[in-house]
């Protein structure tokens, strides 16, 4: 801008100094044009700016963390002036990492036109992502003039840990429960007190399952399958304390594998955190609708600095199957764990270095009764495979 600013003051005494020496009607509109030019330059460049239209747009839906996804910058000019030159400075942040990029786009605006411009961001982990554009600036045709216009809401999107593979739960855990009003939809078990669904005789079938009076009104035997009762809720809690974002990655894939492993097999199950403001245990009930909801309040929740929360959980409540997950488990924690009424307790703990991992080894020897899981971040799947639910 100051190079073209100077040239024009150049400009402008060179057609002063013509003026002086011929003194015609042509050297003065000449000289006129020029003066009055920068004028016009500012006027167009304010009307066309105070009518263009600016939308940043997201993806919708449930977004991966480590695929690549694609950002649009929708922009309208409706006027019959076009905008020479714009650029906008586009910052987006994961509020987990704190931490800002920003992206630069330089375009021309034709009059009467619009026009989308993808931004292709890959985010290495999960949480949630806010895009937002920070500043706009147009140039005039002659880019000596800069102007500045509000900018659009800013934009936000979830990006979501990744879903490793798991055994299935076994299915003892989802009949301890034999006075549960509570069946499954999907499979048939041994309750005698609901009828599944009925089936033809099979050789081997036992004959008390037969249905009698349904056999008489057909060719052959129908059999009756019972139902299965599901089981107590197990309690997945997460210890959401502040650490490295690639420990808290690594924590959010564990717990929401460990999560649609248990909705696949049908076994409800809560998800807990403790939540600082509020100073209590946050209980969510999970579905294959819901996990996705409770991940999200999760890492919404501000992560705390107390070494474990493990007392909000009520030590007098029956659980079924109590899953820890926490990065950098400490030994007062197992021995809180140890005073919990659960018949289970499985504890995943994220581990930073080869370092820490020894000592959890070392220190998972004195707990015995307790199922001691290490995970390091970048290999979640792995460990993962070796967790018996």
């Amino acid at each position: 801008m100051i190079l073209a600013k100077l040239a024009y003051c150049l400009l402008l005494v060179g057609l002063v100094f013509f003026f002086l020496l011929f003194k015609d009607t042509l050297s003065l509109i000449l000289l006129l044009c020029i003066f009055l030019l920068p004028g016009f330059s500012w006027l167009w460049l304010r009307i066309a700016g105070s009518r263009l239209r600016i939308r940043l747009l997201c993806p919708s839906g449930t977004l991966p963390a480590g695929e690549q996804i694609e950002l649009q910058l929708f922009l309208q000019n409706p006027c019959i002036l076009p905008i020479p030159h714009a650029v906008f400075r586009i910052r987006y942040r994961n509020k987990l990492a704190q931490q800002d990029e920003t992206i630069l786009v330089s375009t021309g605006l034709p009059a009467r036109s619009s026009q989308t411009i993808g931004l292709q961001l890959l985010p290495e982990y999960c949480g949630c992502l806010r895009a937002e554009i920070t500043q706009i600036r147009l140039y005039d045709m002659l880019r000596m003039f800069r102007i500045r216009i509000s900018t659009p809401p800013a934009q936000e999107l979830w990006i979501m840990p990744h879903i490793w593979p798991m055994q299935p739960v076994s299915g003892q855990v989802l009949s301890q429960d034999s006075e549960n009003e509570t069946f499954s939809q999907y499979r048939s078990g041994d309750d005698p007190s609901e009828v599944y669904g009925l089936r033809d005789y099979h050789p081997g079938d036992r004959l008390n399952r037969i249905h009698w009076k349904l056999s008489e009104k057909n060719t052959g035997l129908i059999v009756k399958e019972f139902s299965l009762p599901i089981g107590q809720a197990a309690v997945l809690f997460a210890e959401w304390k502040q650490s490295p974002l690639p420990m808290q990655h690594a924590l959010l894939e564990s717990l929401i594998s460990v999560s649609v492993a248990f909705s696949e097999s049908e076994h409800p199950h809560n998800l807990c955190w403790f939540d600082p403001p509020g100073e209590r245990l946050v209980t969510v009930p999970v579905s294959d609708a819901s996990i996705y909801e409770g991940i999200r309040r999760l890492m919404s929740t501000p992560t705390h600095t107390l070494s474990s929360t493990l007392h909000c959980i009520d030590p007098d409540r029956s659980i079924s199957h109590l899953i820890y997950f926490t990065a950098g488990v400490q030994p007062e924690q197992l021995v809180q764990l140890e005073q919990l009424h659960a018949d289970r307790i499985t504890v995943i703990s994220v581990n930073a270095d080869e370092e820490d991992a020894a000592c959890f080894q070392r220190t998972a020897a004195a707990f015995p009764q307790l199922e001691l899981c290490p995970v390091s971040p970048g290999c979640v799947g792995a460990a993962l495979r070796e967790v018996i639910l």
